[in-house]
């Protein structure tokens, strides 16, 4: 006689004991061998994509909001612009302030293609001859071209489009290009962003860290340093900046994910098995 249960029923079978051989076919959903589902998983996942996709909508529609006040001439862009040009103006003229001129205009310098194009190259060629493998390399020269060229397009298409006047002043006479998006911005935004995206991949977790604070300021005092020496509005940088923050988050996610070349950056060669095994674990 089989000893039963005190819960089984007649005629019930006896449970299988820990090692039995449907041992954890209920905590694996039926499949022996997998692992229970979390419960708010796919949840969790399409919060952490909704989140992703936040950042460059508001962007986007930010974008959209700037350039129909613009292109109507009207909305509340439009005297923000003019009080922002006139208040700058003041303190440009302010006593003691004139010694940021010289420093304002190297600045707005910066955001030439010369400059821009210089680091981008380096960066690139650098961030190449750490990454030993061919495909990354590629992919690195190829998100970088494309991203400035996706800028210039729409920035060159912008200013023929729209043919905003400065804040001095004065039409967009034939053959000269409009004054909205800001073509300086765009520029610097999208070489010194890209190449710190490019180095990102090679660099360890801090110099990472120091490049990805450093380029938002640079690029920040370039925009501060076009609305000083007064070529530019304030709605014509924000455009730049916006756009570029769109270019930038895509680009950001084609590179190759960041790191060390010898802590899994690119170029590195087949990862041992302990760091397998360490990567995988929750």
């Amino acid at each position: 006689m089989h000893a039963r249960t005190p819960d089984a029923g007649p005629g019930t079978p006896p449970r299988p004991g820990p090692g039995g051989p449907h041992a954890g076919l209920e905590q694996a959903g039926g499949r022996p061998g997998t692992t229970p589902p979390v419960p708010g998983r796919w949840s969790a996942y399409g919060r952490s994509a909704l989140a992703s996709i936040l950042f460059p909508a508001v962007l986007a529609v930010f974008l959209v909001f700037l350039t129909v006040q613009v292109v109507v001439d009207a909305g509340p862009l439009i005297p923000l612009d003019e009080a922002v040009r006139d208040g700058v103006r003041d303190a440009a003229a302010a006593s003691g302030l004139g010694w940021l001129d010289g420093p304002m205009h190297l600045l707005a310098d910066l955001g030439g293609p010369v400059p821009g194009g210089v680091a981008l190259v380096a960066a690139c060629a650098y961030t190449c001859l750490r990454a030993r493998d061919r495909a990354a390399r590629l992919r690195l020269a190829g998100v970088a071209a494309a991203s400035v060229a996706v800028v210039s397009v729409l920035v060159i298409v912008g200013k023929n489009a729209i043919d905003r006047a400065g804040p001095s002043g004065g039409e967009v006479t034939g053959g000269e290009w409009g004054f909205f998006p800001s073509g300086h911005t765009a520029t610097s935004a999208v070489c010194f962003g890209t190449a710190a995206l490019v180095l990102g991949t090679v660099l360890s977790p801090a110099a990472r860290r120091r490049t990805y604070a450093g380029t938002p300021l640079l690029c920040a005092l370039i925009g501060l340093a076009l609305l000083w020496c007064d070529y530019h509005w304030l709605g014509d940088v924000l455009a730049s900046w916006a756009l570029c923050g769109i270019v930038l988050w895509t680009a950001a996610r084609v590179l190759p994910s960041g790191g060390h070349p010898d802590r899994g950056g690119p170029g590195t060669g087949p990862q041992s098995p302990s760091s397998v095994s360490s990567a995988a674990r929750p």
